[in-house]
């Protein structure tokens, strides 16, 4: 019988249980042996009495199934791991035993990270971000000295890429200050730069690009910033009156990552945008590029309501906010242009003298529609920001530059 849980309770607590065995085209008593294998309880007796003398008896919740409780009895008894812990393997016990000989011959505090059998515990995020550079920077160095007592075959580079996949979680995410590449320092103003906070998912993202630059052959790739969930932590350091809004792409080639960055900003150098490329940054000296593992980004196929429900209130303000702005684009674009601006003036000067009022609500409008095409492309970023959350998007289709 092909049935839920769920649709049976609701039916044997909706009518009888012989009405129910009759539209189910079974017998009463398969009606009673579905319930007890699906763990359905049944009304008690003289509950459909009760029911008919018009009281209103208490209806039970659906209770778990026994699997599920012992499950998750089990699930709460396993042993959590300990925090800054990473398990080892034997091979990748030998790079980062290395690593953490370097480490301390260039005086750096491991502090309580110790290497006990088979697993590296009490970890800080600080030590575990310099692990990464050192075994990143030094493996292949290790392995041709005799430092490291393996060979680098296929299975050793695998367990390396397992290695990075298990420390970065637990590495402090990396704050890049990218400054712009044509910088002067005799101006008498502030210089922008962009602030971007390396957590471990856009480390991957950017491996990922990185790699497509290799296999494809292009020159780079280009991810905008403010459509990512990342976009939050990439702030432009730069004075809020002068710079309204920035649109960032992040720009990553096979070795190296920079930005673009493209900026409103009235009266700078006689024009009101203004365009600028950061330095650029070698990959390899800011995540273990080479020893990243290869994912696949997944998207969820069902949207549920819980997590839509978390989102409401932004939501909500979002289709406030295209109600009004599409209530004032109808007012804006509805406003009649076919009058030429000298007619204005002469109907100002004969009706108003020389206020001008009408040719004033002309320059008005105008400005407004200027701010309304601003508006909107603000509403659409938003939007799409809203939607790669609520889906669990971290990325979307990078732009190729051949």
């Amino acid at each position: 019988m092909d049935i839920s849980r769920e649709e049976l309770f609701a039916l044997i607590w909706e009518k009888p249980t012989v009405e129910v065995a009759r539209d189910m085209g079974i017998s009463d008593v398969a009606v009673a042996k579905l319930c007890a294998r699906l763990q359905v309880p049944k009304p008690p007796r003289g509950y459909w009495a009760r029911v008919e003398a018009g009281q209103a008896p208490r209806r039970p919740p659906l209770r778990a199934f026994r699997e599920e409780i012992e499950e998750r009895r089990k699930a709460l008894a396993r042993p959590r791991p300990r925090p800054g812990a990473v398990s080892l393997s034997p091979i990748q016990r030998k790079f980062v035993d290395q690593a953490l000989l370097e480490f301390m011959a260039k005086g750096g505090d491991l502090g309580a990270t110790k290497v006990v059998s088979n697993e590296i515990r009490d970890m800080p995020p600080d030590i575990a971000t310099q692990l990464l550079l050192v075994i990143q920077n030094r493996y292949l160095v290790w392995v041709k000295n005799g430092d490291v007592d393996v060979a680098l075959t296929h299975g050793v580079t695998q367990s390396l890429a397992g290695l990075v996949d298990k420390m970065l979680p637990v590495a402090k995410p990396q704050v890049l200050v990218l400054p712009r590449v044509d910088r002067s320092f005799d101006e008498d103003r502030k210089e922008p730069s962009i602030l971007i906070r390396l957590t471990a998912h856009l480390q991957e993202r950017i491996a990922q690009l990185a790699m497509l630059v290799r296999e494809q052959k292009l020159a780079h790739v280009v991810m905008p910033l403010v459509t990512l969930d990342h976009a939050w932590s990439a702030h432009h350091v730069y004075s809020s009156e002068n710079y309204t809004t920035a649109v960032s792409q992040l720009c990553v080639s096979a070795t190296e990552l920079w930005v673009d960055c493209t900026m409103t900003a009235p009266h700078y150098r006689g024009a009101d945008i203004e365009t600028f490329k950061t330095e650029k940054v070698a990959l390899r000296a800011i995540m273990p590029i080479d020893l990243m593992p290869s994912k696949e980004v997944e998207i969820p196929p069902v949207i549920g309501r819980v997590r839509i429900r978390q989102h409401w209130p932004r939501l909500r303000a979002l289709i406030e906010a295209e109600r009004v702005h599409e209530m004032l684009e109808r007012s804006t674009y509805a406003l009649e242009r076919d009058i030429p601006d000298d007619q204005i003036a002469i109907a100002d000067r004969i009706w108003f003298g020389g206020d001008h009022p009408m040719l004033k609500a002309r320059r008005a409008w105008d400005r407004l529609s200027d701010e309304m095409e601003r508006w909107g492309e603000e509403i659409e970023a938003e939007r799409a920001d809203l939607c790669c959350t609520i889906l669990g998007i971290t990325g979307e289709c990078p732009i190729f530059c051949v």
